[in-house]
């Protein structure tokens, strides 16, 4: 009953909270300073955390295994080829190159003047059929190449060897690094949130406790300080927005321009600049008001 009393009074609840905040200066902005280096500290981490699994993972998907045919093997022969690499467990998709597809992609990879040479060797093709296997986990691209290996009338098999699978590792180690170091930091970071809130919430104890005094219940007590909390989340939320508003689309366009590859991409800025801003704020807020609930809770106790 004093909980929805309370809630029936929350435009009250706010505007008190509103005043507290403007009331006890020098405490709020204190406050609300730590909860913006925080959460800017998070959408930094955030960012990079991010775009590094996104790297790693665009990395991952592009290695592929580079199937040779005998050039002796006759189209029945490629063609069992391609339905034995089907098969084999752990690939993602096999595409087919004819020997004058081939060709002509060497053409093309050639300069101008040794377009003319290469373009001879249309008469008497000396290049086999080939496929592009894709894999589902690069872990495993070095077992499947070995299987491929021996299927009969495969000539060769190329898919960078043992650096490939070195990098695949080094890649997992990173992301997953990555990912620990982020939650851990964040777990850290919204602790300091919570104390700084807490803090500000033990310095005003005369006041809760004259409000006990007067009768006051424990739920209109305690709610205008989670209101407060939520609003000091809110308004620390703000700067560190702005700053990914522009800060992350400047480093896109810079990082675009510098490294315009299909395998170094970066995030889009939008729509992820406002999910990220959306977790900032929800962040701000909810520590906030876990923080202040935990804080109050203490000094309603006898």
């Amino acid at each position: 009953m004093e909980f929805l009393s309370s809630i029936r009074n929350l435009p009250n609840h706010c505007k008190s909270a509103l005043q507290n905040i403007w009331r006890n200066g020098v405490m709020s902005i204190s406050s609300i300073f730590a909860v913006t280096i925080t959460l800017l500290l998070i959408a930094i981490l955030g960012i990079i955390a991010i775009n590094v699994n996104k790297i790693t993972l665009s990395i991952e998907n592009s290695l592929t295994i580079y199937v040779k045919v005998d050039r002796e093997a006759t189209n029945k022969q490629a063609k069992k080829i391609g339905e034995e690499l089907n098969m084999i467990e752990g690939v993602k998709k096999v595409t087919y190159s004819s020997k004058e597809q081939e060709l002509n992609k060497l053409i093309n990879s050639q300069s101008s003047e040794n377009k003319k040479l290469f373009a001879t060797y249309k008469k008497d093709n000396p290049l086999g059929d080939a496929y592009q296997v894709e894999v589902k986990n690069a872990k495993n691209i070095a077992t499947i190449a070995k299987q491929i290996e021996d299927i009969p009338n495969v000539n060769e098999v190329t898919y960078g060897g043992s650096s490939t699978s070195d990098m695949v590792n080094l890649l997992e180690h990173i992301r997953n690094g990555g990912a620990i170091f982020a939650f851990a930091l964040t777990v850290v970071v919204l602790f300091m949130i919570a104390n700084t809130i807490k803090m500000a919430i033990t310095s005003r104890s005369t006041e809760i406790a004259i409000m006990r005094m007067v009768g006051a219940s424990n739920w209109y007590i305690r709610l205008p300080f989670m209101l407060e909390g939520v609003f000091i989340g809110l308004f620390g939320s703000i700067i560190p927005i702005i700053v990914l508003y522009y800060g992350y689309s400047f480093a896109y366009d810079q990082f675009t321009k510098v490294l315009s590859s299909s395998v170094m991409v970066l995030e889009a800025p939008f729509p992820f600049i406002w999910h990220m801003s959306g977790v900032l704020v929800l962040l701000g807020c909810g520590v906030g008001l876990i923080g202040s609930f935990f804080s109050v809770r203490k000094f309603l106790e006898f």
